[in-house]
C-alpha cells in the first residue's frame, strides 16, 4: 500500500522518495509564515487565510516538479501518459507498457515519486490507479500546455461559469479578470504613448477580440448572485473597465490612422528610399534655404488693425438710422365667445338618457336588443358606446355626468359574443339588459 496523505497536514509528507529534497516542517509549516509577517498570525491575515485551502496541492506540485527539468519533463510525460492509457487501475505490466519510454530504474522512481505525492494509489486488488486529486490537478495543468491566442479572457469566463455551476464564490476569477482588463487599459495607454503604428494595431487588435467577447462576458457577469457582494462590487468595476475599453479602442484606431497620415504615398514610380538619396546630394545650404522658405506662410497675412480704420467703423454704428419703438397701447383682449350648454349636446345623446330616464322609472328591466337600435347606424352606434356610462356614478361631469345619475344598471348576459338582429340597424348586439336601480 502507498504512503496515504495526512487529510489534516498533507504539506508534511514526504513528497518524493527518491531524489526530491526534503524540508524541515519549521521553515515549510503553516505556522512558521508568522516569521515573515512579523509575529502577525497567518490567520489574521485575509489573503493568507483564503490560500490556506490549497495546502493539499503543494505535494503534488511539488513532487511534479522534482528538483530539475529532466525530473519535471520525465513526471509531467508518465501522468499524461497514464492518463491517456485510459484504464481505471494498473498492474505492473500495464504500467510498463504505458511507460515503455522508459528504464525500470527510471519507471520506477517515476511511479514512487507520483504515489507518495498523492498523484496516484496502490492497491494490492486493484493495482495503481490514480486519485482524484490527481485527475482534478491535471484538468487545471492541462491548460498549462500552451497560452490561449485567441483570447486571454476566454478561460477566466469559462471559469467564471464552472464557478457558478457548483455554486462557489467567483471572487476569485473576477479578480483575475479585471486585472486582465486593467492590463489592457494600460496597454492602451503605452500604445498611444509610443507613436508607433506597429504598437498601435497589435494594441488594437488585442482590444478588438477582448471587446469581442464583451456580450459573452457581460452574460455571465449577471448571473453572479445579488447575495455576492464582493463579487458584485467587482462586477461592477468590469462593467466600468469594459465601457472604458471602448472608448480607448475608438482612441487606438483614430490614433492608427494619424499615424498612417504622415506617411509619403508615392504613385510616380519614386521610392523613399530614392528620395533620402537625392537630399544627401544636395548641400547644408540648399537644404536650410529650402527649409526657410518651406516655413514661410503660404498666404498673405491679414492686414493690421489701424485707428483710421476703427474710426470709421465707430463713426458708421453711431449715424446708423435709428426708428424709435412704438409705444404698446395696453387693453383689455376681447371676451371669448361663449356657446351654450344645450348646443354642444346631439339630439341623439338626449333622447339615450331620456329613454333611460323613462326605464328608471318603469320599474321593469329592458334588453339591450329593444333600447339600444335607434333611427339609422350611426345613432345606435352612439348609443351603444355611452351604454358603459349609464348608471355609473364615477362618469364624471357634463354628458357623462348625467348618465351616471341615471338610476339603472347594466347587466351583461352570456360569453360577451354579441347575438344576430333581425330588422334593425345594428346586424349584432351584446345580448343583456338594463335594470331600474332601486334608489
Amino acid at each position: 500500500m502507498a504512503t496515504e496523505l495526512d487529510p489534516q497536514n498533507p504539506a508534511e509528507q514526504v513528497v518524493g522518495g527518491d531524489s526530491t529534497e526534503q524540508e524541515e516542517p519549521s521553515v515549510r509549516g503553516w505556522e512558521a509564515i508568522a516569521e515573515w509577517t512579523g509575529g502577525v498570525a497567518p490567520d489574521a491575515v485575509d489573503v493568507l487565510r483564503g490560500v490556506r485551502e490549497l495546502e493539499f496541492v503543494y505535494p503534488l506540485l511539488h513532487a511534479l516538479v522534482g528538483r530539475s527539468l529532466r525530473e519535471f519533463f520525465v513526471r509531467a510525460a508518465a501522468l499524461e501518459a497514464l492518463v491517456a492509457a485510459g484504464r481505471a487501475s494498473f498492474s505492473v505490466t500495464d504500467l510498463g507498457e504505458a511507460l515503455y519510454w522508459l528504464n525500470d530504474d527510471a519507471r520506477e522512481a517515476a511511479v514512487r515519486a507520483l504515489r507518495q505525492a498523492g498523484w496516484l494509489d496502490y492497491d494490492a486488488s486493484q493495482g495503481t490507479t490514480i486519485t482524484n486529486a490527481g485527475r482534478w490537478a491535471y484538468d487545471v495543468l492541462s491548460f498549462l500546455h500552451r497560452r490561449l491566442r485567441e483570447s486571454e479572457l476566454l478561460p477566466t469566463i469559462a471559469g467564471v461559469t464552472y464557478a457558478l455551476h457548483i455554486g462557489v464564490d467567483p471572487l476569485r476569477h473576477l479578480q483575475s479578470m479585471r486585472s486582465r482588463l486593467v492590463a489592457l487599459h494600460g496597454e492602451i495607454e503605452a500604445a498611444r504613448a509610443s507613436h508607433s503604428e506597429v504598437v498601435l494595431r497589435q494594441a488594437a487588435r488585442r482590444i478588438d477580440d477582448a471587446l469581442a467577447l464583451s456580450a459573452q462576458l457581460r452574460a455571465v457577469l449577471d448571473r453572479v448572485p445579488l447575495d455576492h457582494r464582493s463579487a458584485r462590487r467587482v462586477v461592477r468595476e468590469i462593467h466600468d473597465l469594459l465601457s472604458r475599453l471602448l472608448g480607448g479602442s475608438a482612441e487606438l484606431h483614430r490614433a492608427v490612422t494619424e499615424v498612417g497620415r504622415q506617411y509619403l504615398h508615392l504613385t510616380a514610380g519614386v521610392t523613399v528610399e530614392q528620395i533620402v538619396r537625392a537630399l544627401m546630394r544636395e548641400s547644408r545650404e540648399e537644404l536650410a534655404a529650402i527649409s526657410r522658405e518651406a516655413l514661410l506662410p503660404a498666404l498673405a497675412p491679414p492686414p493690421l488693425l489701424t485707428t483710421d480704420a476703427v474710426a470709421h467703423a465707430a463713426e458708421v454704428h453711431v449715424a446708423r438710422e435709428r426708428r424709435p419703438a412704438a409705444p404698446p397701447a395696453w387693453e383689455e383682449p376681447p371676451e371669448a365667445p361663449r356657446v351654450p350648454d344645450a348646443a354642444a349636446v346631439p339630439p341623439g345623446v338626449v333622447a339615450w338618457v331620456a329613454d333611460l330616464v323613462s326605464v328608471a322609472r318603469g320599474g321593469e328591466a329592458v334588453p339591450f336588443a329593444r333600447l339600444v337600435p335607434r333611427g339609422d347606424a350611426g345613432e345606435s352606434f352612439l348609443r351603444a358606446s355611452l351604454l358603459p356610462l349609464a348608471g355609473d356614478g364615477r362618469a364624471g361631469e357634463g354628458v357623462a355626468g348625467q348618465l351616471g345619475a341615471v338610476a339603472v344598471q347594466v347587466v351583461s348576459a352570456g360569453d360577451g359574443w354579441p347575438d344576430r338582429l333581425d330588422d334593425a340597424p345594428l346586424s349584432r348586439l351584446t345580448p343583456g339588459q338594463v335594470d331600474p336601480r332601486a334608489s
